[in-house]
């Protein structure tokens, strides 16, 4: 069995008991069209550790779980390369069969639980976990909280060294009013 067998299910086909994971999946499994902007190969990414459980309630299926990894990603200050921890939580509810009647879906919009229809009753956990990766993507991340970033005058990274630029006097049209003085 393949490791992305293991993850499409038959939601007719789970026994009673359930399905339960605690794995870690590999980048090159989780990795699609998607991921075509990310190194998969980079040595700062990791596999998933994915803990998690399909639970069978009758008339509807609850995929819930915590997933974690660690990204390459540039710093949105310093732009160095670093690897980022990333996690998030699954709580997904699944139903077969076709969308419920209007009534049925206020009734779920109402205790905010409205299920995931799948008509032929298959799911594909791989495909519920990129969508929650993408969901927990951060458009900017820094390496640290304590990072300095560039010099936006010469772009020296400033965690690595220091310059002078803060201490010359540029040529400002404003310079001039640096000597104002308001009175308050």
């Amino acid at each position: 069995m393949s490791q992305r067998d293991k993850f499409s299910l038959i939601l007719q086909e789970l026994a009673k008991s359930g399905r339960q994971w605690d794995v870690c999946i590999p980048v090159s499994e989780l990795a699609d069209e998607s991921f075509a902007d990310l190194d998969a190969h980079s040595p700062l990414f990791t596999d998933m550790l994915w803990q998690g459980s399909l639970e069978n309630h009758g008339e509807h299926f609850v995929l819930k779980g915590v997933w974690r990894m660690k990204v390459p990603r540039s710093c949105g200050r310093c732009n160095v390369e670093f690897a980022h921890d990333m996690s998030g939580d699954v709580d997904v509810i699944c139903a077969l069969g076709q969308s419920k009647s209007e009534e049925e879906q206020a009734e779920l919009q109402l205790t905010g639980e409205e299920p995931e229809c799948l008509a032929d009753g298959k799911l594909d956990v791989l495909e519920v976990l990129r969508e929650h990766f993408w969901l927990a993507w951060q458009p900017l991340v820094v390496c640290s909280q304590s990072c300095k970033g560039l010099c936006l005058q010469c772009g020296i990274d400033l965690n690595q060294g220091s310059c002078d630029c803060h201490k010359r006097v540029k040529d400002n049209a404003f310079a001039a009013l640096k000597g104002f003085k308001f009175d308050a």
